[in-house]
């Protein structure tokens, strides 16, 4: 006689049992960390970004100011070669003052310059195009002596004589028969005319000259004070070539906060410069340095929103992990248990066989009785095992969550443009889209037993309007066309949000099944007659292999790559319609495939206004 081996489940794996602390054990230690080292990333790449954008600025402001005194500069190099000027400036007797003046004010004019004139040897004003200024002796300056040298002279100054900043170059007059410097041509460039095209320039900027002395600035309390405190060597120098009024200049506080790459992080006096980018870059030509600031408030925003996005997306991603590990382990659990069920018919009925077979021929008619018994026990075992497994697993909820995620981003956009009703509206559809998860979640139990939920005669338009609201995105994405017939004038009996979750369903499969088409068009269309309405969805994917359309609504059936789906949706699909009193169905069509569903249609008595 057979005895019946006692097989046991075994026992439930350590990682099946701790899988929740460890999965709140790692959120705690990874999430801070991420954080840390997301917000110390993006503000290096932030810092270098504006770095980079007020670098260029500088780059550019500085080519456009050398390119501007590079024109000035050589007016007087042609100046100097004016045989006539030359003559005049020699010959006293050829020197004629309202002939020079005016062909003085005429080279102003068409250079667009603040001042031109002309001096003797000794420094003195022979003729300028202003008048007043005539009869002053410019010997001090260094501009003349470059200039009485035979060297070009080129000098910024407060203004030796008007006080206005200004720029002067100069060249000397030379006789063309002795050789000898005879004069000097001065032009004289008034610096506001410089500074114009860039002191509104979105990154503010100043000029500092060879002594760390600010000579222009986009903020005009910072305009002649001094980057750094001058030695006594400096003020000599600049009380020498009197450049300035004066020698002492306010000393403009700069604290510097710490050193990156090719800038500064410094604090200026100046409310908003408490934390500002400074980058330099030095004219040799003109030993001047321009320093240009970015603002690192601006990048705060930004910086704390790609934190936060990373850090979000670190969680998500732990907390997908989370979930398919256990899914994984109950599923292998299940399957387990399964073929320990197995084995246990299967000594059940070896046990069963052997009795039988010692029983005598009386007993023949109620041995084939309990053979047929014992067929509806392991049939009825088996669907206990696959109802006891479609119960445990969780359907994919993978849409609505893409929702959510789209929802939320849009939510995140309107309120970075100040759009604040508009992202209210975007977190009332999160709001509405985690409502239905929950219902879709507590549905789940569906496959596994009858649910009690309510139907009622409803419109399908609602649900189908929702359905293609929440794969708007992805249709977009894909690119594919879309061709739906109004259901608005029909009501059927059914539950709108399981409704909507089948409808979801049928127009993702589709979207799936249409990936590799060259031409993609989704068409919903009705038929109706008296007693039921169907609803089509046809798509011109690849269409449904012949073998398999017998297998479509079976549990964990999929056509889909490993990984891709547990092959639930279309049976919960099929099991939501029936409990609606209605009928889903799959074929092929000439262009793809055709799903439909079909449910009963309310009749003018039992119509809802």
């Amino acid at each position: 006689m057979t005895h019946e081996i006692d097989n046991p489940y075994p026992p439930r794996k350590w990682l099946q049992n701790n899988i929740k602390s460890l999965y709140i054990i790692t959120l705690v230690i990874v999430l801070p960390l991420w954080v840390l080292a997301s917000f110390y990333v993006f503000t290096n790449q932030a810092q270098r970004n504006l770095h980079q954008i007020i670098h260029n600025d500088v780059l550019l402001f500085a080519d456009s100011l050398e390119s501007e005194l590079e024109k000035y500069r050589s007016i007087p190099k042609m100046l100097m070669m004016d045989v006539a000027l030359t003559n005049s400036v020699s010959s006293p007797n050829l020197f004629n003052s309202n002939h020079i003046h005016n062909y003085l004010q005429h080279i102003r004019a068409t250079t667009n310059s603040d001042e031109v004139f002309l001096l003797d040897i000794q420094g003195h004003t022979l003729a300028s195009t202003n008048i007043d200024n005539e009869g002053i002796n410019y010997a001090h300056t260094p501009f003349f002596q470059d200039a009485s040298d035979g060297n070009s002279g080129g000098f910024f100054t407060m203004g030796v004589n008007a006080g206005i900043r200004g720029y002067y170059f100069s060249e000397s007059l030379i006789n063309s028969s002795s050789g000898t410097v005879i004069g000097v041509i001065v032009i004289k460039v008034n610096m506001a005319r410089l500074e114009r095209d860039w002191l509104n320039k979105l990154t503010p900027m100043m000029i500092a000259d060879e002594n760390q002395i600010v000579i222009a600035s986009s903020t005009a309390s910072w305009l002649f004070t001094s980057r750094q405190r001058l030695t006594n060597d400096q003020k000599r120098r600049i009380k020498l070539t009197r450049k300035y009024p004066t020698t002492s200049f306010p000393i403009l506080p700069i604290e510097v906060i710490r050193n990156i790459e090719g800038a500064e992080i410094v604090k200026l006096p100046k409310l908003g410069y408490e934390r500002v980018l400074e980058t330099s870059h030095f004219l040799p030509d003109l030993g001047w340095t321009l320093y240009a600031h970015g603002d690192l408030k601006q990048l705060d925003l930004p910086i704390r929103r790609n934190t936060g996005l990373s850090a979000l997306l670190v969680m998500l991603t732990l907390s997908l992990a989370y979930l398919a590990t256990q899914r994984r382990l109950q599923f292998n659990e299940t399957l387990v248990r399964r073929e320990i069920n197995q084995t246990r018919l299967q000594q059940a009925k070896n046990l069963l066989e052997t009795r039988v077979e010692e029983r005598t021929q009386e007993l023949q008619a109620s041995n084939l009785e309990l053979k047929q018994t014992q067929q509806e026990l392991i049939h009825s075992a088996k669907l206990a095992t696959l109802g006891q497994l479609a119960t445990s697993v969780t359907h994919e909820i993978n849409q609505p969550l893409t929702a959510i995620l789209t929802s939320a981003d849009n939510a995140e956009q309107w309120l970075g443009r100040g759009q604040v009703e508009k992202a209210q509206d975007k977190l009332a559809q999160i709001k509405t889209l985690a409502q239905k998860m929950g219902l879709i979640t507590s549905h789940l139990k569906t496959f596994g037993r009858k649910t009690d939920d309510k139907n009622d005669w409803i419109c399908p338009q609602i649900a189908l309007d929702n359905a293609f609201a929440l794969l708007h995105t992805r249709i977009n994405q894909e690119q594919v066309e879309t061709v739906v017939e109004d259901l608005s004038s029909f009501q059927v009996l059914a539950n709108d949000v399981r409704l909507e979750q089948v409808f979801i369903n049928l127009i993702s499969n589709a979207l799936d099944a249409m990936q590799l088409s060259q031409y993609k068009r989704l068409t919903v269309y009705c038929e109706t007659d008296a007693k039921a309405v169907d609803i089509h969805f046809s798509d011109t994917g690849s269409g449904i292999d012949n073998d398999h359309l017998l297998q479509l609504f079976d549990p964990f059936f999929s056509t889909k790559d490993v990984g891709v789906g547990l092959g639930l949706g279309l049976t919960i699909s099929y099991s939501i319609i029936k409990t609606m009193g209605g009928h889903l169905s799959g074929r092929n069509s000439a262009t793809g495939a055709v799903f439909s569903i079909r449910l009963r249609a309310a009749s003018k008595s039992d119509r809802i206004l």
